[in-house]
């Protein structure tokens, strides 16, 4: 973390002093950054900057408690360009991993998974098989000497953040997409020949889905919000994917219905690691239950509903889908007999996704037999 200029540092601790009045590191970020007239270079590492303090901040906090430092955006600075993570082994788990007790207590389950949120992961390309090829994707981005290297899902390539504002990405050869998060549409579209999408927001699993199935699926995306609606319908012309966008939904049934529900992103915390302070998360169990429930009724008979979350709470997790099959006549299929193994970690009610680079997914494929 050496080696940030004077105004590197200054408009870093711009962004950390609003993010430490208002909270929402990303929008801090777009806020301050655009305006500031810097290269991509400069926005990259000023934002990487900011991410290792918001990361560390539980941890930060305590050091500057304990020492009798300034309580500034500053010091928050240097204890990022000094590394103090790496001396603090010895502290209770709580600021060793810099997370709320809340997450502290789910984390001492997983041991290797408090170590893997805190590192800063790959960004990820889902290549749009529909205009290219993973491997012109490839020497486009060495033309632009930005690395890249094929991930182990054939549509992903992992590469820099700068990628986002290649030609690649802004002429929508590829979308920015995690890899597990690919993992999750390429089981969707292997499980039959239409399929429904019925969370599908900004679009990011449909979009992935088309490309994987090179538009020869039926696919339809359900969003209900109206601002992300109209943005997976823009996105999905932009990219050539060949997919319904609903306002409402029909009265037909789907071989396959993806349920990407809200949730509380833990699983993503390497992106977004404020999200590792949160102290419970009791809004998110009803609304997935509800919307996993409403979602059965669009599962023909003999079809599959597939859950899927981006965290690992229990209550997110094994309770909601405990709690739908008692009350369903669906049952839990093993995921593995479908997908190669090292993919997915079978659990008793579901999986959790085990791509190795990528955020941490929890799904149940449930079969309406």
């Amino acid at each position: 973390m050496q080696g940030r200029s004077s105004m590197e540092q200054e408009i870093a601790a711009q962004v950390i002093a609003k993010y430490l009045k208002k909270g929402n590191m990303a929008r801090c970020l777009r806020d301050i950054l655009p305006p500031a007239g810097l290269s991509k270079t400069q926005r990259e590492e000023i934002a990487e900057l900011v991410h290792d303090v918001v990361r560390w901040k539980k941890l930060y906090d305590h050091i500057i408690d304990t020492k009798g430092q300034v309580l500034s955006p500053q010091t928050y600075i240097q204890l990022a360009m000094e590394g103090a993570q790496s001396t603090a082994s010895s502290y209770p788990f709580e600021y060793r991993y810099s997370c709320s007790p809340f997450v502290a207590q789910i984390l001492q389950q997983y041991p290797d998974w408090a170590d893997y949120l805190n590192e800063t992961p790959p960004t990820t390309l889902c290549v749009n098989l529909n205009t290219t090829a993973p491997d012109q994707v490839m020497t486009l981005l060495h033309e632009e000497h930005l690395p890249a290297e094929h991930a182990i899902l054939p549509t992903a390539i992992h590469t820099t953040s700068t990628s986002k504002y290649s030609p690649v990405v802004t002429q929508h050869h590829a979308h920015i997409q995690d890899e597990n998060s690919q993992l999750i549409a390429t089981l969707a579209a292997s499980l039959g020949d239409s399929i429904l999408d019925y969370c599908a927001g900004n679009g990011g699993k449909s979009l992935a889905m088309a490309s994987i199935t090179q538009n020869n699926k039926q696919l339809i995306a359900y969003e209900i919000n109206a601002d992300k609606r109209h943005t997976l319908h823009k996105r999905c012309l932009q990219y050539k994917a060949a997919v319904r966008v609903e306002d409402h939904l029909p009265d037909t049934q789907y071989d396959v219905v993806l349920v990407d529900a809200p949730c509380s992103g833990l699983g993503a915390a390497r992106r977004n690691p404020e999200i590792k302070y949160i102290e419970d998360i009791d809004e998110y169990p009803p609304m997935q239950l509800n919307i996993l429930q409403k979602a059965a009724h669009y599962v023909t008979s003999g079809g599959f509903l597939l859950y899927a979350v981006c965290t690992f709470t229990p209550e997110e997790t094994a309770t909601v889908i405990e709690q739908f099959i008692d009350k369903s006549s669906f049952t839990i299929h093993d995921i593995t007999s479908l997908s190669d193994t090292t993919s997915f970690q079978q659990t008793r009610h579901g999986a959790f996704t085990s791509l190795p680079r990528g955020d941490i997914f929890y799904c149940s494929l449930l079969s309406n037999s």
